[in-house]
């Protein structure tokens, strides 16, 4: 007697044919629909990307993208019939046929008014500009809503969470850099930008870094400048956020899913998911918006519609922690600016506490209004991560201004002014740690002065921010063995909660893991630069890129490319983390389940 069908084929075609009565045709066409999807995006970007294109390059691209419009109408109707799921598989399927038919229904309006029939010498209906824009539209919508279903896809897999974040900024690197090669990313009549400025500012961007090699204000044009500003988002967001939050707003966000976003989210539970990723969302938007019209009387010279994207540009890059400035100073000269020192310093304050105790503290802070209006409600407490982040990063701004104003005090190339003074530390204070902004020539800082901003970089902002560094939750915990070490208590403990020794472990590797990373970075840039002068610059600015901070004491265009290139990894690492990035590459090893003797050894 032969075997059922299906125990002829593996698990994943088994729980294919319970779908659809034809699973390897249905997931072939599948994957054709994701390339023409991909394709077409590829071919908007590429027509609006190069300034100059002839009639029959923008006739066949726009051909290539009605095609991809075409495809997914044709195909729905026979996957639908061969589903054994009808109902889950429209709910699943219908946004590629819905812009499909869209797309039709605006071609036949735009069509009707041309009457159909106008033809140019060769014979042919040319499209005319109103098609084009309508093709080039709904061919970019349905590429971006494939984007979103592969990180869907990825997370509902079960891939390591780790590997699908650090994938996920690979691909929006090197995405960036592509764009930012495109003839229109420059001003008129100039050349493309060269691979290697492209990818440093696509890396820098997408690591919200701000270390730049040419100056953004004018290497790049108005559209270079937009594609900045969005990597500066997705980075500072994480590209899987947005692919969470668009999946949870539409329903679409399973159980699987959610599991692999709570580890990338770091979420108590799986629960948490989807009102964390709609808060970020929520959060992110709402605190740009409003830097962005507190911040606007900096550029209240320019025309409104520059003014505007100023405004924009700053305030994202600002919450972000990204450093990005359309000035080539930056913000030198206004650091008594009440839009620098309060506006911008509470943009980056924000950004770099975390969406977290941002939400735990809101929760905290409606919970208590409740009760003392006489209405309790439910009970909110601030968790302990919040308080821990709470407390180190206040401890790092007042700490950080007065060891930057002592250091700094009678330097002959600062204000001598004590308000100019305090002011600039206490920017400087704020910024340092992963914003990247600047309001002094960090070249004339004193030695001592460098020294506290290395340290202050590399720990950086909070966990689940927008910033980098080995967190202040690390600092903390790090602080936190130390005394329960000279106290010869067993456990490590704080605000009454004991701190497990997992958690010690792993921030003792992010602390290990970072130095190492900032020593070979130093040594990497000593070694190619051959200017032993510059060491403590050289480690400024491994320090600076590791902790995505982007500040320089040293020009980063007159470095190397070579070691414009290292800076390039180091910024990546930094972003993702070298945990991160090492749990990404250890998956599928066993956990050790033994345990040896125990045995003292000196430690000195």
């Amino acid at each position: 007697m032969s075997q059922p069908l299906l125990s002829s084929v593996n698990s994943s075609d088994s729980l294919a044919y319970r779908t659809t009565l034809y699973p390897r045709f249905d997931r072939w066409v599948a994957v054709f629909e994701s390339l023409c999807a991909l394709l077409g995006l590829a071919a908007v970007l590429l027509q609006y990307g190069n300034i100059q294109t002839t009639s029959q390059a923008t006739w066949i691209l726009t051909l290539l993208v009605g095609f991809v419009m075409v495809f997914p109408a044709l195909t729905f109707p026979v996957r639908y019939l061969w589903s054994r799921q009808r109902k889950s598989f429209v709910r699943q399927n219908f946004s590629a046929p819905l812009i499909s038919l869209l797309w039709l229904l605006g071609i036949v309006a735009f069509g009707w008014q041309d009457g159909f029939v106008q033809l140019d010498a060769d014979g042919f209906h040319r499209p005319d500009i109103e098609e084009i824009v309508w093709t080039e539209s709904m061919g970019l919508l349905r590429g971006v809503i494939e984007i979103v279903r592969l990180i869907l896809s990825a997370a509902e897999a079960g891939l390591n969470p780790a590997l699908v974040f650090v994938l996920s900024f690979m691909a929006l690197i090197g995405t960036g850099a592509l764009l930012l090669m495109l003839p229109r990313c420059r001003p008129d009549d100039m050349a493309a930008a060269p691979w290697t400025v492209a990818l440093f500012t696509s890396t820098s961007a997408s690591c919200v870094t701000g270390l730049t090699v040419v100056d953004t204000g004018t290497y790049w044009s108005r559209t270079g400048q937009w594609v900045i500003l969005g990597l500066i988002q997705a980075g500072g967001l994480g590209i899987m956020t947005f692919g969470a939050s668009l999946a949870a707003m539409a329903g679409r966000l399973d159980l699987r899913g959610a599991a692999t976003f709570q580890d990338i989210l770091e979420s108590n539970t799986v629960a948490d998911v989807r009102s964390l990723v709609i808060s970020i969302i929520g959060w992110t938007f709402a605190i740009e918006l409003v830097g962005a019209v507190v911040t606007s009387g900096l550029w209240a010279d320019l025309p409104w519609a520059d003014r505007v994207f100023c405004s924009l540009f700053h305030s994202v890059s600002a919450f972000c922690n990204a450093g990005f400035a359309l000035r080539a100073e930056g913000l030198v000269g206004w650091e008594l600016r009440g839009e620098v020192f309060a506006g911008f310093a509470l943009l980056i304050i924000l950004g770099g506490l975390g969406f977290q105790p941002l939400e735990n503290a809101r929760r905290f802070a409606l919970a208590s209004f409740e009760t003392w209006r006489g209405k309790p409600g439910s009970s909110v407490r601030l968790t302990v991560s919040t308080k821990v982040v709470l407390v180190t990063t206040m401890a790092l701004l007042i700490g950080g201004t007065g060891l930057l104003f002592l250091t700094e005090l009678g330097n002959p190339a600062f204000p001598s002014s004590p308000v100019s003074m305090l002011a600039n530390a206490w920017f400087h204070s704020v910024t340092l740690r992963t914003a990247g902004f600047n309001t002094i020539d960090h070249s004339q800082l004193s030695p001592a002065g460098k020294l506290v901003g290395i340290a202050w970089m590399f720990v950086g902002a909070s966990p689940g921010s927008t910033g980098g560094g080995v967190k202040t939750v690390a600092l903390a915990i790090a602080i936190l063995t130390l005394r329960s070490v000279l106290r010869s208590q067993p456990e490590v403990t704080v605000f009454y909660r004991t701190i497990t020794q997992k958690q010690v472990n792993r921030v003792l590797a992010i602390i290990a893991l970072g130095l190492t990373t900032v020593l070979l970075t130093t040594i990497a840039l000593v070694v190619i630069e051959q200017r032993p002068e510059l060491f403590l610059d050289h480690a400024y600015e491994a320090t600076s890129a590791f902790a995505t901070v982007g500040v320089s004491s040293v020009p980063t265009p007159t470095l190397k490319v070579e070691s414009q290139l290292v800076l390039v990894v180091t910024m990546f690492l930094g972003r993702v983390g070298p945990v991160t990035l090492l749990l990404a590459i250890a998956r599928g090893r066993k956990a050790i389940d033994y345990r040896y003797p125990a045995e003292k050894i000196a430690i000195g």
